[in-house]
């Protein structure tokens, strides 16, 4: 039996609702419906009323849903929307669509009827697939990234982590997801995950607790395995906390090879400036022995110049051996004096003539002409201009010729020029000829060199306010000048003054110094021998070793020791230890000589308690007047 629906006074009460209303008698036959029923469903409420309430239900649900109309009619109850249930409506075209549907029961004195209020949910079951798929992506997205990822909740709890943290934090056992952050750390430093080798658990634990309550920068730790990792966190809007755990082993890894790297760099250099020292010293040993000779000839007024020259000529080149590492790093001094041009140009062919003789090569001693003197430092002036002889020569053709030149190119400047009429330098390779390591070519040719020499020339030079130059063709030869400015002030050139050494107060006085040399080089024992004849009140007792030294200074008491610093076996400065802890030896001045001529090695030796430090080879003036003050003048303080 039908409602007269139009008599309803309610009717557009029900037009109006936004979700759609059907009602339906106990039969399941519709009696109602209102106008968001017509726009939802695609009927008009003609073709609805009186049909059965299966017409919106999709084909495959009807047969199930004349089962519930019957259910729920036998026990009719309210039944309000969104308790979870997925339904869907069939529009007339066929198609469905998602909807929600509450159920309403209403008793009339025509029997039961049911009111459904249907709500079409398709953009918000659109909207929840979009989140879904979103969250989805997140998740996923999370999950793939390499570091440990957590998120704690404002209680601090846990709600969300990552497969790697799941990974780092699977030795606590049992699920993460809710669980404290407090307990989780407990539990995983209980179980292992962390290394606390360098600190006791319970550190660890409140280092890492003090720094999740305020976190600022990062946090570093170890797993058990050794791995090293830095925890990353920060607060977010809502009071809960993204902690993220970086395994930054490969890093430190790195930066341990960087330092290493570092370290071998250091100590590279370390060996080469002690292999330097190291060089200097086997040079300077035997040099000792030359040059202490030649002094007590030239005591002897045998003047032998030559010999005097060449050999501190040779020692000035094994100082600049050490020039190399003081020029890289900016260290090296230079002492501007005026400097007599020619005589140093005349000392240098002296000095070159025995090569160019072994090498086949004549130097011309054409009159050089005379020329102001320049402001430059005497030694580093004649090391350039060896550089270029040598160079010259070694450069050279059998039978050819080296040639030294003095001009005046300006007022302010004069010129010195090395010519030879060797092999030359090609063209590509003249502009790289001042830099390290270049030899114009001759890199793998047969004659020697290190390609460092110009380089150190040009430095040395542009250190005396000069400069340096060439020109070359090749198979014609080259010239190789360095320019030096003038001395402003005219001085006077005097005649060279022949040293005269007067006679030493030990070589006259009738009292008798006792003096033991410590030595394991026979040529420098025989040069002290040689040197103590002459001072006849010197009584000098020797020793290869400072062992047997020792005993024989506790046995004869001298007023001086003279002592080699390396000794087989017992250094000097062990020796001089021993010395200084002995009541009865502790007052004896000892005098080192040593090769090792760095400021270091000084300082080491003062410290030691040597009374003074004397570098070989040994000047016989020097030495001969340090024991004057020890052995003449009374009273002098030890060190």
């Amino acid at each position: 039996m039908s409602v007269d629906a139009p008599q309803l006074p309610f009717r557009d009460l029900i037009d109006a609702a936004p979700d759609g209303v059907i009602v339906c008698d106990q039969a399941g036959l519709i009696v109602l419906v209102n106008a968001e029923t017509e726009r939802m469903f695609g009927y008009s409420r003609d073709e609805l009323i009186g049909q059965r309430i299966d017409v919106l239900v999709p084909d495959r649900a009807r047969a199930q849903h004349s089962q519930h109309v019957s259910s729920y009619t036998g026990s009719p109850r309210l039944r309000p929307m969104g308790i979870g249930m997925e339904l869907t409506g069939r529009h007339k075209d066929g198609s469905e669509l998602p909807v929600e549907i509450s159920l309403s029961p209403i008793r009339t004195s025509r029997g039961l009827l049911v009111t459904a209020g249907i709500r079409d949910v398709t953009e918000r079951r659109q909207l929840e697939r979009d989140n879904r798929r979103a969250n989805a992506y997140l998740v996923s997205a999370v999950d793939s990234v390499r570091d440990a990822f957590a998120l704690f909740d404002e209680h601090d709890r846990v709600i969300m982590v990552n497969s790697a943290a799941r990974q780092l934090f699977s030795a606590a056992g049992g699920g993460i997801v809710g669980l404290p952050f407090a307990e989780l750390l407990d539990k995983s430093l209980r179980a292992g995950a962390f290394d606390f080798s360098n600190e006791s658990r319970e550190v660890l634990f409140q280092r890492w607790m003090a720094y999740h309550r305020a976190p600022a920068g990062s946090l570093e730790v170890r797993t058990g395995t050794g791995r090293y990792l830095r925890v990353t966190e920060s607060r977010t809007a809502e009071h809960g906390t993204v902690s993220t755990i970086a395994d930054v082993t490969d890093d430190e890894q790195r930066a341990e090879e960087l330092r290493h790297s570092r370290e071998t760099a250091e100590a590279a250099s370390a060996a080469k400036s002690e292999f330097l020292s190291s060089m200097s010293h086997e040079l300077r040993t035997p040099l000792n022995a030359i040059l202490g000779f030649a002094q007590l000839l030239e005591r002897d007024r045998k003047q032998p110049r030559h010999v005097l020259r060449g050999g501190e000529h040779l020692l000035r080149l094994i100082d600049d051996v050490l020039d190399l590492s003081r020029i890289e790093a900016g260290r090296v001094m230079v002492s501007p004096e005026p400097v007599n041009v020619r005589e140093v140009v005349e000392e240098t062919i002296t000095t070159l003539e025995p090569m160019a003789s072994r090498a086949g090569i004549a130097i011309r001693r054409d009159a050089l002409p005379e020329v102001p003197r320049v402001v430059a430092d005497r030694t580093r002036l004649a090391q350039i201009l060896m550089n270029f002889g040598s160079n010259a020569i070694k450069y050279g053709k059998h039978g050819g010729r080296v040639q030294f030149t003095l001009t005046e190119p300006d007022p302010a400047t004069v010129r010195i020029t090395v010519i030879d009429d060797g092999i030359g330098i090609p063209a590509d390779k003249r502009d790289k000829v001042f830099e390290p390591f270049q030899r114009a070519g001759q890199e793998t040719g047969p004659i020697e060199g290190t390609g460092i020499g110009l380089t150190i020339t040009r430095r040395l030079a542009e250190m005396m306010k000069g400069r340096v130059g060439f020109t070359s063709e090749i198979d014609r030869g080259s010239a190789f000048w360095v320019e030096m400015p003038i001395h402003r002030r005219p001085t006077t050139e005097s005649a060279p003054v022949k040293p005269v050494i007067g006679v030493s107060p030990l070589a006259t006085g009738s009292a008798r110094h006792k003096v033991i040399y410590i030595e394991d080089n026979p040529s420098n024992i025989a040069f002290m021998r040689d040197l103590v004849e002459d001072l006849p009140s010197v009584e000098l007792l020797t020793a290869p070793t400072a062992e047997i030294g020792l005993e024989l200074i506790r046995s004869h008491r001298p007023q001086v020791v003279i002592m080699d610093i390396n000794l087989p076996g017992m250094s000097g400065f062990d020796a001089v230890q021993r010395l200084r802890a002995w009541p009865e030896t502790r007052s004896i001045p000892v005098i080192g000589l040593s090769a090792a001529a760095l400021l270091k090695d000084t300082t080491r030796a003062k410290e030691a308690g040597f009374y003074r430090y004397l570098t070989k080879p040994v000047k016989v003036a020097e030495l001969t007047r340090t024991l004057e003050e020890l052995l003449i003048t009374p009273d002098l303080p030890v060190a």
